[in-house]
């Protein structure tokens, strides 16, 4: 019998538990034992209790471990690797076992592999689904940003992780997003109106436009802006805005013309959704054919044009339309003492396809019709119909369809009686038809597809109808003539935008254009008829009627690249090719322009452009007429060309205010001015011979301050410049530099409007500019002619072909020698406003030439009682006041 004591039986039971429990830990601490549970939103010390219960592993982890995002997670009989990998694969978190322990770090740097998602969508109106054009869309914690193009779509690609993006619009409510980026990402936004009518003037945020864009001389003009500018006859215009702009210049006082940074009214391409217009006047250049109430967005690029754009030397003004409002309808109703005009919007089908249609009709004709005497009547009136449809077939996919025709019509009649009568019509104007698509391939990759056609017609007749008594006869004479000019386009255009990167803004696209150029068609037809016997019944046809086609081609691509937190770039490259007269001409034109942020509030930026220009305009009037032809280069005449150099600087560091100064030089080859003693009358006949082809310059600096919020907002500008233009020597002027006729150097400009409550605000404008340059003749003198033919006895040994003709001819000894006196102007228009019960009614009046200053439209050489010499001027706008009645509905 063997004894066992009580110590040792202590001892063995201790020895036996210690051994179970060795066993039993080492089965539960298996990382591949498989695990089965559910977790909704849990932190990390939620899910390490979890598995530290399940599996008898402990963590150990310090403080800088963190998860970005919430577990959520379900397995059923997963091994604790695996579960391991699904929470800290996204995580900047690596883990270790080592024995007992799970040990988590925190990864370095190197062992980040960060992935990238894009977030892509369109900004839109939250009532009308109307798109915003260049939003602006910026992430608030990498500082990041981009903005929506001309068709509200946006795109950008960032890291995964906690995002919050801050999307913002002149005149709406900032809209911000925070959320965990870990997939692509579709979001569209829907902002609200804020109903802040003055609160920012000129839109400086934009990635084009404004002080902090890589663009320089890329200025986007707010629609309110352009309704407040006063102008003549409280006509709201387009063009009288962007006048007002640093660099810009009217041309005639009182116009629509645009001469920007020495150049003509030519060298601007003006487009209406993309697609190039010819005439954009009315009334002889006093008013242009965008009404305001069609159009959504207005920018101006006067230097560092986008790749994107060529085509002219000067400037490229972008106007971009309403789409229509999707989801309920509205208008405004607007009667003035010129025109008066509707615009109307709403859905089709709701949330799918809306329209837009704007109508204006002046109606001095009908006005002054009454007045006219029975046998001599007058006619004039212009008309502007602007049409759109837009339909949404997916989030992927949109359809535009867009018309605009407008017209000018003068005619003068006169009918004494059944015997005799006379008359004439006039008819110019504009059709443009266009079809756009947009498809979004991929959340990095947008594109639009163009098709249009567009037709600049001018058309003049004139008829003469006698009839009279002969003996027993009656004799009848009938002649009428018919003179037309004009040019057409047809236009395919294929643009896509590619966002890879937040730093890269990437477009590239090809065009083509198919010009045909009517330079004059005159034909005419003579009818003599006695009683009822035809004598003569002819059609003459000129022989300068015809056409010319032109072909052409363009490519281009450019990137927007941010290089770092300061230093952004812009370059590109734009290819055209143009076939004309079996010529080829090509051009290759660089694009580039950097800006720098010193820092916060003060950036520098410096750009060079290089452009071409193939078609031409031919007048002779200081003013826009209907008569003046478009021309493209020829074998003969060469493409006009240009280089822009700028620099600019710019203090943001004011709260609501903005400081610019901007410098150029730009140098232009090929210009054409007139040769000495020819001008240009309505025919093309010839035209080559009658024209030189020389060198232009121009060097200015702009100056523009801007308040920008608040109850009074506005601008002050001002330019300081010189143009001239230089010819081969024994051509015009003699080969010496002369002065361009629209040569000002001094040019200061004067905005300001104020909101006194909801019911009434101001807005004036005060323009000053030293005067343009002209020719005049010096001197007069006398010439002798040849003889007519007829002969005195007393002198018929000298003269033998007849006596001469004795007259005076003028002496010019250079061109634009004589310098008008300086204009000045003041504008103001106060709008009442008042809510009704289903709108607004808004009444204007407006003073322009607020103390009739009498600036001179043109000058001519008179002379006073004493037969002296004078120059005299003429003025066609003093003051004129006017009222305008609107109502929103």
């Amino acid at each position: 019998m063997k004894i066992i004591y009580s110590d040792n039986l202590h001892i063995r039971t201790y020895l036996l538990v210690c051994l179970l429990t060795y066993a039993i830990n080492n089965m539960a601490q298996n990382p591949d034992s498989q695990l089965t549970f559910t977790l909704r939103n849990a932190s990390l010390k939620e899910f390490v209790k979890l598995i530290e219960n399940s599996t008898g592993y402990s963590f150990v982890y310090g403080e800088e471990v963190k998860i970005r995002k919430k577990i959520n997670l379900s397995v059923q009989k997963d091994s604790l690797h695996n579960v391991l990998d699904k929470v800290f694969s996204h995580e900047d978190i690596t883990y270790q076992f080592s024995g007992r322990y799970i040990l988590l770090k925190k990864k370095k740097e190197s062992q980040i592999k960060s992935r990238k998602f894009t977030i892509s969508g369109y900004v839109t109106d939250a009532i009308s689904f109307e798109t915003l054009i260049g939003s602006n869309i910026m992430e608030n914690n990498l500082k990041q940003g981009t903005s929506t193009n001309p068709y509200g779509y946006y795109s950008i690609t960032l890291p995964e992780g906690q995002t919050s993006i801050r999307f913002s619009y002149l005149g709406y409510t900032t809209e911000l997003r925070t959320f965990f980026l870990q997939q692509d990402t579709l979001l569209n936004i829907r902002m609200k109106d804020a109903n802040l009518l003055n609160e920012v003037v000129i839109v400086s945020d934009k990635a084009e436009s404004g002080n902090l864009a890589t663009q320089m001389g890329a200025i986007e003009i707010p629609i309110t802006q352009i309704k407040k500018t006063p102008s003549i006859l409280g006509e709201a215009d387009v063009m009288k805005a962007i006048q007002m702009m640093p660099g810009v210049q009217a041309g005639v006082d009182g116009s629509a013309g645009l001469y920007i940074r020495g150049g003509g009214p030519d060298q601007n391409l003006i487009l209406l959704d993309g697609v190039p217009v010819y005439n954009v006047d009315h009334m002889f250049g006093f008013f242009s054919v965008f009404t305001p109430e069609a159009v959504k967005k207005v920018t101006l690029f006067k230097s560092s044009f986008p790749a994107r754009f060529g085509g002219r030397l000067s400037s490229v003004v972008d106007v971009r339309t309403n789409d229509g409002d999707m989801e309920k309808y509205h208008g405004t109703f607007s009667i003035g003492l010129l025109t008066s005009k509707i615009n109307l919007e709403g859905p089709i089908i709701k949330g799918k396809t809306s329209f837009n249609i704007s109508v204006r009709r002046s109606y001095l004709d009908l006005i002054a019709k009454p007045f006219m005497p029975d046998d001599e009547k007058y006619s004039y009136y212009f008309y502007d119909i602007n049409a759109k449809i837009n339909h949404k077939f997916s989030d992927r996919s949109r359809l535009f369809l867009s018309v605009y025709n407008g017209k000018d019509h003068f005619s003068s009649n006169f009918d004494d009686t059944t015997n005799f009568k006379d008359g004439n019509n006039m008819n110019w104007g504009n059709t443009i038809i266009s079809a756009r698509w947009n498809y979004i391939f991929n959340n990095r990759l947008f594109s639009n597809t163009t098709i249009a056609f567009n037709n600049y017609q001018m058309d003049i007749n004139t008829y003469t109808h006698n009839q009279y008594p002969n003996n027993q006869n009656i004799l009848i004479n009938r002649y009428s003539a018919n003179y037309s000019s004009g040019i057409s386009d047809w236009n395919y255009q294929i643009d896509f935008d590619y966002n890879p990167t937040p730093i890269h803004h990437i477009k590239f696209g090809t065009g083509y254009l198919y010009h045909r150029f009517r330079p004059e068609v005159m034909t005419s037809k003579i009818t003599d008829q006695t009683n009822e016997t035809v004598q003569r019944d002819t059609i003459y046809n000129s022989i300068s009627n015809s056409q010319i086609e032109g072909h052409e081609v363009s490519a281009y691509a450019e990137d927007n690249l941010q290089i770092n937190s300061h230093l952004r770039i812009n370059y590109g490259l734009h290819l055209s090719l143009f076939h004309v007269q079996k010529q080829n001409y090509f051009s290759l034109q660089p694009r580039l322009s950097v800006r720098y942020q010193l820092n916060k509030s003060i950036a520098c930026k410096a750009a060079y452009t290089q452009m071409s220009q193939y078609v031409h305009l031919l007048s002779s009037t200081p003013i826009s007429m209907p008569t003046d032809l478009w021309l493209p280069v020829t074998q003969n005449i060469k493409p006009m060309r240009s280089n822009q150099y700028s620099l600019g600087g710019y203090y943001t560091g004011i709260q609501g205010w903005e400081f610019s100064v901007e410098s150029y030089y730009k140098d232009m080859r090929n210009v054409l001015e007139y040769k000495d003693g020819v001008s240009f009358l309505g025919s093309s006949s010839g035209w080559e011979n009658k024209v030189e082809m020389g060198k232009g310059r121009s060097t200015g600096i702009e100056f523009m301050v801007q308040k920008t919020t608040g109850k009074t907002t506005g601008w002050l500008s001002y330019t300081l410049s010189k143009s001239d233009r230089k010819f081969a020597k024994g051509g015009i002027n003699n080969g010496e530099r002369f002065p361009y006729k629209y040569d000002r150097r001094h040019n200061i400009n004067l905005t300001i409007n104020h909101q006194f409550s909801e019911r009434i605000d101001i807005g004036a404008s005060w323009v000053f500019y030293t005067g343009g340059t002209t020719t005049i003749p010096e001197e007069k003198t006398s010439v002798i002619y040849p003889g007519n033919g007829s002969h005195n006895s007393a002198f018929s040994n000298y003269f033998p072909d007849g006596l001469p003709n004795i007259g005076e001819a003028s002496y010019i000894e250079n061109r634009n020698n004589y310098r008008l006196p300086s204009s000045h102007r003041l504008n103001i228009g106060i709008n009442f406003n008042k809510k009704t019960k289903h709108g607004i009614r808004i009444w204007n009046i407006s003073l322009y030439n607020v103390y009739n200053a009498m600036n001179p439209t043109f000058v001519y050489r008179s002379k006073n009682n004493a037969q002296h010499a004078i120059i005299k001027k003429y003025t066609i706008l003093p003051l004129i006041p006017s009222f305008t009645y609107t109502y929103k509905f």
